[in-house]
């Protein structure tokens, strides 16, 4: 909602309906009361709350640099395999990057959502596991987080490597003691927050113009107005053809997925029918416009509330199990599931969500990790 009732009077890059408003606080509401009292319903037995278990917590890490090395290295190898051998460059090194990347990475998708994966879980897990034994963060830590930066961001992408840099930081901020004991964040690190989306709005707009400019937080904005203008026309057009799909978005998406079909997914295929021109291969669909494109202001409510259950329940579960190890798994979670408001539930959770979550589990179990 923050760009159709606070950013729209002084960005005004699209127009949105009275409608569209009305689904995205209908949706955001129901997702947020989903969340917060569906797992009170939901979870069978009392879990120990976290607080009354940290005294205690011993860490058993006598295998996790094997791990992480195994990950890191795999991670970093399957970069350098695609850039070299698949790519034959490394995108954003190119002067014409938008298009570039677009064309470059076709077909190696898996390959490259692979490697972050394996990245990102090795350099999370390095930073909460060194900030809860040595209460610091060794600087040869920072230098693999510039590497994986780098490798990430190799592709052209600054969301991608903005996500690791925030889940180390997150990392390293709920694995401090004081954290654990209060389970909650200061207004410092909201603070910061902004801090750094305002950087990446900057560093944006340098690598389209070339200059730094105070006009470059408007591609704050701008992120935010384009999903709400795909929603936007999303409901504009199944409200003129009067057409739902009634679920077949999300079979076709899982077609793409196991190699059924190769029409692309969601996004790809509307950016097509709807005639659309911009860089990019396809539109962000939204969690909202996924919704109703589907099944109306029904799905619009079952979405929100299927979404927010699945978040609410999941969180709760970490946070009252008393298992720091799982911790890693609630940062990885929460910052890939916030995809899904942009992407719908198929890509994005298979390729950033569940990826990710099996890694952990397989992180945890190669160094043996007990917490």
């Amino acid at each position: 909602m923050l760009y159709p009732f606070f950013l729209e009077r002084y960005f005004s890059f699209f127009e949105t309906t009275v409608k569209t408003n009305s689904l995205l606080i209908v949706y955001l509401t129901t997702f947020i009361i989903a969340a917060h009292f569906a797992p009170t319903f939901l979870l069978v037995r009392t879990f120990p709350k976290l607080k009354d278990t940290v005294p205690e917590v011993r860490m058993d890490i006598r295998y996790w640099k094997r791990a992480f090395y195994i990950f890191f290295l795999s991670g970093s190898a399957m970069y350098l395999y695609v850039y070299f051998f698949r790519m034959k460059t490394i995108p954003i090194f190119l002067d014409d990057l938008e298009s570039a990347r677009v064309g470059a990475k076709a077909g190696l998708g898996k390959y490259i959502l692979i490697g972050n994966a394996l990245i990102s879980v090795s350099l999370v897990y390095r930073f909460a596991i060194e900030k809860f034994v040595l209460n610091k963060i060794k600087p040869i830590s920072i230098i693999y987080l510039f590497i994986g930066v780098f490798f990430v961001m190799g592709i052209g992408f600054r969301g991608p490597a903005a996500y690791l840099v925030v889940s180390c930081f997150l990392a390293y901020l709920i694995f401090t003691k004081k954290y654990l004991k209060k389970q909650g964040i200061s207004f410092r690190y909201i603070l910061t927050g902004v801090v750094f989306i305002v950087f990446l709005s900057l560093l944006g707009y340098y690598r389209h113009t070339g200059e730094f400019s105070l006009r470059a937080i408007g591609s704050t904005a701008w992120t935010t107005a384009v999903n709400v203008s795909n929603l936007e026309t999303i409901v504009r057009n199944t409200d003129e053809n009067d057409e739902f799909y009634y679920g077949q978005t999300v079979l076709s998406d899982l077609g793409v997925t196991i190699g059924l079909h190769k029409n692309g997914f969601t996004g790809v295929i509307l950016k097509e029918k709807y005639k659309l021109e911009f860089e990019g291969e396809g539109m962000t669909i939204t969690s909202p416009g996924e919704a109703y494109m589907n099944f109306g202001w029904f799905g619009i409510l079952g979405h929100a509330i299927f979404l927010g259950t699945f978040a609410g329940f999941f969180y709760e579960v970490v946070l009252r199990s008393g298992k720091l190890s799982w911790f890693v798994i609630l940062v990885l979670f929460s910052l890939n599931f916030s995809r899904l408001a942009v992407g719908g539930i198929v890509a994005p959770g298979l390729f950033f969500l569940l990826p990710q979550l099996i890694l952990c589990a397989a992180f945890i179990f190669v160094a043996k990790l007990k917490i």
